[in-house]
């Protein structure tokens, strides 16, 4: 690591299709040109040509959300570091207020929703009747994270849930343990300025950062292509 990366990004991509992490990684080097970015994987997928390193480790087992959060409890936080899923594009520079050493997603959007307990054939019964806001306020997609060992204690709470979680939800499941349990104090990243729903935008300030999770994929090419990050 040189002088010049004042912060670091990093994301999951593991298999063939690189697509989606290919346009993450253009727009945070365009708006963030001293960033480190880093693509974190297993021993066999591709290694994308726009970040500065793939760092690989071994995959023993099939649960895509256990596996990311091994991967990025390993990963050291000695400079402000960006976790971020890949269906995102970044829109300016990543900032946040202060120096938090924990910053997390605030879920904002479809907070009254009522949670779908049977997602995916999963039994989640003992969330049934309960909204999403309650049962997952925290998202995933966006952590900002420095000089701090969270991501270790997350995975052994999630590493202590029931296995069903280990493949969905195992990462909400403990990020709202850990950030509920008040080890931390903990700055809270609003979901429409770090990872707005496209369907959102325009009804706020810019985001720094739009998610285009689930069936959104096609709007993500659509936006990437008005932006100018797909291959020519």
């Amino acid at each position: 690591m040189t002088a010049a990366h004042s912060q670091t990004v990093a994301f999951l991509q593991i298999g063939p299709d690189l697509q989606m992490a290919k346009i993450l990684a253009r727009s945070i080097r365009r708006h963030n040109p001293g960033t480190r970015i880093l693509q974190i994987s297993d021993t066999t997928s591709p290694g994308l040509e726009e970040v500065d390193e793939v760092i690989r480790h071994p995959r023993t087992h099939a649960n895509v959300m256990l596996f990311r959060m091994q991967c990025f409890a390993q990963l050291p936080t000695d400079q402000p570091t960006w976790f971020l899923d890949t269906d995102m594009i970044c829109h300016r520079p990543l900032a946040v207020d202060g120096a938090p050493q924990v910053a997390v997603c605030l879920r904002e959007f479809n907070r009254k929703q009522i949670f779908n307990h049977r997602f995916n054939g999963m039994d989640l019964s003992e969330h049934a009747g309960r909204t999403l806001g309650a049962v997952y306020p925290y998202v995933g997609c966006a952590t900002r994270l420095h000089q701090t060992d969270f991501w270790a204690r997350c995975l052994r709470n999630m590493e202590a849930l029931p296995p069903k979680f280990f493949n969905w939800y195992g990462d909400q499941e403990a990020l709202r343990n850990i950030v509920e349990s008040g080890a931390y104090e903990v700055h809270h990243l609003p979901e429409s300025l770090y990872a707005c729903l496209p369907e959102h935008e325009g009804k706020g300030p810019a985001p720094y950062i739009s998610h285009y999770k689930g069936g959104r994929k096609p709007l993500m090419l659509e936006r990437a292509a008005q932006d100018g990050l797909l291959d020519p």
